[in-house]
């Protein structure tokens, strides 16, 4: 123990190193199966990104994964989040709300030809765009400061 830290290398610990005390803090991490589907953390963005299946489980509590582009990571068990894959064309198993009922305005039979709409009651549409010769740029004009100037002071010899 070093500043009332255990140390963290290879020379021996004395057995108290090990004591409960020390291992309070850990997080339990669940163990995964084989063909269990995860998501795998990319190691410098730290975001949860990349599919992968659990092919095989090494002897040290690391992973083989295979993504679907077919490459293999191998990586423990801080480094993987389970996931339930969503295969295409299944329903789910939440109930979806159904949409909002659009309002639909009763349409008038009259015998007579209704007026067109004011032009103001219009909604404004946008000017479609003029194709042909493309307008010149317009530039902001250069302005000057009016403040006067003064040479630098120099040792002149």
């Amino acid at each position: 123990m070093v500043l009332n830290r255990p140390v963290r290398d290879a020379l021996p610990a004395h057995r108290r190193s090990f004591a409960p005390e020390w291992q309070q803090k850990t997080d339990v991490l669940e163990k995964r199966a084989r063909r269990d589907h995860v998501v795998i953390q990319h190691p410098i963005s730290k975001c949860w990104s990349t599919p992968a299946v659990v092919v095989e489980i090494g002897p040290h509590r690391d992973y083989l994964l295979k993504t679907p582009a077919g490459r293999l990571f191998r990586r423990n068990r801080r480094m993987l989040r389970k996931r339930v894959p969503v295969m295409p064309g299944t329903k789910s198993t939440s109930t979806p709300t159904p949409p909002a009922p659009i309002p639909v305005k009763p349409e008038t039979t009259s015998t007579t030809k209704s007026m067109p709409p004011a032009p103001e009651a219009l909604p404004k549409q946008a000017k479609p765009r003029q194709r042909g010769k493309p307008k010149p740029p317009t530039f902001a004009v250069l302005r000057r400061s009016t403040r006067t100037t003064k040479p630098p002071d120099r040792y002149t010899n």
